[in-house]
């Protein structure tokens, strides 16, 4: 468990391009919800949901709130989870990346610092919904949301954000960023990992 952390699973993107609530997908007998929560309650004893109430209230029990300025996109549901952060830190995860390794965390803990955030990086470059970032920034968000930019890469840059290669490690496997945008990414992935899956409606 790593300290002064709450985990926040970003779940609150639209899945237009899914087709349905990707988060509630089945993969290898498990919803990608399931997944991601898993993973957060490894990282840290506190984990909330950033996403839809109505469609996660049976993520384990797991506290879920709304996105508090909707239509933001990820920078939102980041915001989100820092104003309903009961520690220093956040540990962001996103909910379409089901092999993501918990290793990852434990190798951006060791770099956290009080006014940047922690960013993994992979072999498809920055990995915004892949870090740890300190409650302190929410300021940062509020006042580039309020000029209603949510770049976020832009807004990395700007604080300076430490990043952690993760691509040069020996035994690096590229599925642990793999995520899931469209049905046919299910099988893919699958395939990558070889790991079973149902058959997708």
């Amino acid at each position: 468990m790593l300290a002064n952390v709450t985990s926040a699973l970003i779940a609150g993107g639209k899945s237009k391009r899914f087709g349905s609530p990707k988060e509630l997908a089945d993969f290898g007998g498990k919803r990608l919800i399931d997944y991601a929560v898993a993973t957060a309650k490894s990282i840290s004893r506190r984990t909330i949901i950033i996403g839809n109430p109505k469609e996660l209230v049976s993520a384990g029990n797991i506290p879920v709130y709304e996105d508090l300025v909707a239509n933001c996109g990820p920078m939102g549901g980041i915001y989100t989870a820092l104003h309903y952060a009961k520690d220093k830190y956040i540990a962001v995860l996103p909910v379409d990346m089901p092999l993501l390794n918990l290793k990852i965390y434990r190798m951006l803990y060791p770099s956290l610092n009080d006014q940047r955030p922690v960013v993994a990086c992979s072999h498809n470059g920055l990995e915004p919904l892949i870090s740890i970032w300190p409650v302190v920034v929410m300021k940062d968000l509020k006042e580039q949301i309020e000029k209603q930019d949510f770049r976020i890469y832009y807004l990395l840059k700007k604080l300076d954000a430490i990043e952690i290669n993760f691509a040069s490690l020996p035994d690096y496997k590229s599925h642990w960023f793999e995520n899931i945008n469209y049905k046919k990414d299910i099988v893919s992935l699958k395939n990558q990992a070889n790991i079973k899956v149902k058959n997708i409606k």
